[in-house]
């Protein structure tokens, strides 16, 4: 696809609890985004700490490159099932917020598993920030509606079991 991505940057956060191996988190990140584009850009990784105490590790990758941007937003797109993209067309005013960011949820053991799914409990959390302006809101609707059925149609890439 050629058409120009109206996105400046995409954005994944996720956390890694001390009773989660570190490693089949970023494992899950890599089957979101794909290994070539974690090879280009690696994710940071922040110490934090619990409620109790407990150790996290805030795991965040971003990226403002095009092509970096294109390959996992079709790597996410066109694994989503057909009803998770359904929900997300349905629910896209509900997704975009007044800075122009449009967001999404993904469950991280069945990321882990090579699945993406939706899902809002310890997620793997994706913004993607729009290059359109914020107040454009039609527009904004329209590159995310085009963005999600232009890139679903993609051939996804091949999760290593």
């Amino acid at each position: 696809m050629s058409e120009k991505l109206p996105v400046a940057f995409i954005e994944l956060r996720t956390l890694s609890h001390a009773t989660e191996n570190p490693e089949k988190v970023y494992r899950a990140f890599e089957n979101v985004v794909t290994s070539e584009v974690l090879e280009e850009a690696e994710p940071s990784r922040q110490k934090l700490e619990g409620h109790y105490g407990n150790p996290i590790t805030l795991l965040t990758f971003k990226t403002h490159s095009k092509p970096l941007i294109r390959k996992a937003l079709e790597n996410i797109f066109s694994r989503l099932s057909s009803g998770d993209r359904l929900r997300l067309l349905a629910e896209l005013e509900g997704r975009i917020d007044g800075e122009g960011n449009f967001y999404l949820r993904l469950d991280k053991q069945a990321a882990y598993l090579g699945r993406l799914k939706l899902q809002s409990s310890d997620p793997i959390r994706v913004r993607i920030k729009l290059s359109i302006p914020a107040k454009e809101r039609g527009r904004l609707l329209e590159a995310c509606r085009r963005l999600i059925e232009k890139l679903a149609a993609q051939k996804p890439e091949k999760v290593e079991e």
